[in-house]
């Protein structure tokens, strides 16, 4: 997922987005070549901004550190850019963050805060609401927009709905989503790729009703069946609690 870009060191910004799409993977900082070079060249950029304007320096430093997949320098500099004084993009910025980091309750809970109609990102916001597992929050704001005679993306809002209502029924709030999906964070970091998640809903009244959160893994079918297996493993040390309901899973590109 893009950050944002200020109109102010908007160059930047676009910059580091194109380092993103041009890997599935994190950047490995020890390698030599040539993503890694301009990788390492957007630091001095960023050092030189620092000294006259820190809030968009610390800003574009998280989502520099992002790219190489190093959460806690990622959380530590958006952290710095609020003590410096909050803003949407700021919070925008550090959410699709945490999503590319697979820290998915991480990314529900700046959600909450920005993805309000009210605070006009709720059109831009609605698909990283519904990749961070926050579906009881999106329908809410969906509800929300709607009073205010606000339109989003009419397919998606049609699956959260749906989702939504199989969710409740299972039971499943928002925060056991979440839990899921930070577990397939946590696979998928140590494999250092980048989450891709998509969201499924089956609804066959009388058959079968179920969410399904799937990740596309560029790696060959049994290494996605491998990490289907470490997954399973990951789940039950977290004390995670399956719900025939709801699933995450990892599909090979290829499929």
């Amino acid at each position: 997922m893009k950050a944002i870009a200020q109109q102010k060191n908007g160059q930047l910004f676009e910059e580091i987005n194109a380092l993103q799409a041009a890997s599935r993977h994190y950047l490995d900082s020890t390698s030599i070549n040539p993503l890694v070079r301009r990788w390492r060249a957007l630091r001095h950029e960023i050092d030189a901004l620092m000294k006259v304007d820190a809030c968009s320096a610390w800003e574009l430093a998280g989502a520099w550190k992002g790219l190489s997949g190093d959460l806690a320098a990622t959380e530590e500099a958006f952290a710095n850019r609020t003590k410096l004084g909050n803003s949407g993009t700021n919070r925008i910025n550090w959410m699709v963050n945490r999503l590319n980091l697979g820290l998915f309750s991480g990314a529900q809970a700046l959600y909450a805060e920005v993805g309000t109609a009210e605070d006009g990102y709720f059109t831009q916001l609605l698909e990283e609401g519904c990749c961070s597992g926050a579906i009881q929050q999106a329908v809410r704001f969906i509800e929300r927009a709607g009073e205010m005679h606000i339109k989003g993306n009419a397919d998606l809002t049609t699956e959260i709905i749906k989702a939504n209502a199989i969710l409740q029924v299972a039971g499943l709030s928002d925060a056991c989503i979440a839990q899921h999906l930070d577990v397939a964070g946590l696979v998928l970091r140590r494999h250092r790729i980048r989450p891709d998640g998509t969201l499924r809903v089956t609804s066959a009244p009388g058959y079968f009703n179920g969410v399904t959160y799937a990740f596309k893994v560029p790696v060959p079918a049994e290494s996605a069946f491998d990490m289907n297996i470490e997954l399973a493993e990951e789940e039950d040390r977290a004390g995670i609690d399956k719900h025939v309901a709801f699933d995450v899973v990892f599909e090979p590109l290829s499929s």
